[in-house]
């Protein structure tokens, strides 16, 4: 067994190291997650549900100004649409995303959101996503990923909304489906 002085393990790993770089290093890519994908409790009516109401969610993007985003509220026991929103952004808030804005009217309304899921165009940015599970949906269904929007050119945080979902402790977790429809989600976001 050889021992090597701390001076020359020193000089090894220096010589052996890649040279100091003062550029930004291109992040990671970031493992693609699987389009649908289901994941948590989404039986099958429920997944057929979240499915049917896209074209909702679509027109209420439609409608939105300058963003393109909508979102509806599904009653998990009925498969019914219930409520809708899209981004106002624009309007001064720079929060009235189209989730938040679905949010704060379910609350208004006096929906109990553990019963419902959130089916939206995109996926949740980090401040919906994280709305979301404080909020307690049971579920949340997209469209179009992260992934997608910003190979598009789309403004976006990157961190996908499972990452967001994953780190919830001590609350309830919200089931997700991604890609649902994104054949109806995807030319919004698109060129």
């Amino acid at each position: 067994m050889t021992f090597l002085s701390r001076r020359r393990v020193l000089s090894l790993t220096a010589a052996t190291a890649a040279p100091l770089s003062l550029t930004r290093a291109a992040p990671a890519a970031r493992p693609r997650t699987p389009d649908p994908g289901w994941s948590g409790d989404w039986p099958a009516p429920l997944r057929d549900a979240a499915s049917r109401a896209m074209p909702a969610a679509v027109e209420y993007a439609r409608a939105a100004a300058k963003w393109p985003y909508g979102a509806v509220l599904v009653d998990a026991a009925t498969g019914a649409v219930v409520a809708g929103a899209g981004n106002t952004g624009e309007s001064g808030d720079l929060t009235a995303h189209a989730e938040m804005s679905l949010v704060r009217e379910a609350v208004a309304g006096g929906f109990e959101l553990s019963e419902h899921v959130v089916v939206a165009t995109a996926e949740p940015c980090p401040m919906c996503a994280g709305a979301l599970v404080w909020c307690g949906v049971r579920g949340v269904a997209f469209g179009t990923s992260v992934p997608k929007l910003v190979g598009w050119g789309v403004p976006q945080i990157d961190v996908p909304a499972d990452e967001i979902f994953g780190r919830v402790r001590g609350l309830s977790r919200p089931a997700l489906g991604r890609g649902v429809r994104a054949d109806l989600t995807d030319p919004l976001y698109r060129g």
